[in-house]
């Protein structure tokens, strides 16, 4: 699209606070904040189906684009070398795990633009790779849609969702919200964004170029509740407390928001694909 002067209107009726008014400002370390999260609750059995019926204000991204970035980011990890001295790694599927090298695990060092070792985001890695393994949060096998992700501002209003279809978290349904969410914003409007592995984001994101004409305008910081699962030395950089700018924010709306639609479990369960978007999301 072509660009804007001020957040589309879409972003200023869902969160008046943030996006009515905002304008760059150059000595802040973001001009607006969101978080993302997933929930493998909100989950859909296999075999439900009734004629289709769209929301004209819907909050869930198109699954075509949803498609179109998974294979995108699929495609790049395919091709593309991972830096210009290592030859092009084995295929990549788009999760958020990415085991490193053996030659990288042989020297330490850091990476590209981040203040973190990659020995401990190694660590990192290992730590939130094996604990998403032990819980086995969803099944391809019963489930359509095995979880929905959201991105939400700082004032917990709902900005997009998006339907999982895998059984685990995958990078490319982050880079899709945030792609969404570039697109409704003026070309001078800095993000700072709160993930449970934010540091492996950023990673990616340098690594393969993810996000690239946007990542100068982006700022990482891992949810507050979830950084105690890091290594003490990503805590140290990517702690919200100890990111300058960063305040209070938190992320903990993403859990607010999941408690509050924790009702809607059972019956979205056996809803059909049409029919179980939560359109019906009102502010609180």
């Amino acid at each position: 699209p072509p660009p804007r002067t001020r957040p589309s209107e879409y972003l200023r009726q869902r969160c008046a606070a943030c996006f009515g008014n905002v304008k760059h400002n150059a000595s802040a370390t973001a001009d607006i904040f969101v978080c993302v999260d997933a929930c493998f609750t909100q989950k859909r059995n296999k075999g439900a189906a009734d004629p289709a019926k769209f929301h004209p204000n819907t909050h869930f991204i198109p699954e075509p684009l949803s498609v179109k970035m998974e294979h995108y980011v699929d495609a790049v990890r395919d091709t593309k070398p991972a830096n210009k001295t290592q030859p092009a790694s084995k295929k990549r599927k788009a999760t958020v795990e990415e085991a490193p090298d053996e030659e990288d695990a042989a020297e330490d060092g850091y990476e590209y633009s981040l203040k973190v070792p990659r020995s401990v985001l190694d660590a990192c890695e290992a730590s939130f790779t094996a604990a998403d393994q032990k819980s086995e949060k969803a099944s391809t096998q019963f489930y359509d849609d095995t979880a929905l992700m959201a991105l939400l501002c700082r004032h917990d209003r709902v900005l997009w969702l998006v339907n999982m279809h895998s059984a685990g978290e995958k990078q490319f349904n982050v880079w899709l919200l945030l792609e969404t969410l570039f697109q409704h914003l003026p070309p001078d409007i800095t993000v700072g964004l709160l993930y449970d592995i934010a540091c492996q984001l950023e990673r990616s994101a340098l690594r393969w170029g993810f996000l690239d004409r946007y990542i100068k305008r982006l700022t990482f910081a891992v949810a507050v509740f979830h950084a105690f699962g890091h290594d003490w030395a990503c805590q140290l950089i990517n702690h919200p407390r100890k990111r300058v700018g960063f305040g209070f924010t938190d992320r903990e709306g993403c859990e607010r928001f999941w408690h509050s639609i924790s009702h809607l479990i059972s019956l979205l369960r056996v809803s059909s694909v049409c029919s179980a978007p939560l359109e019906d999301i009102r502010p609180t």
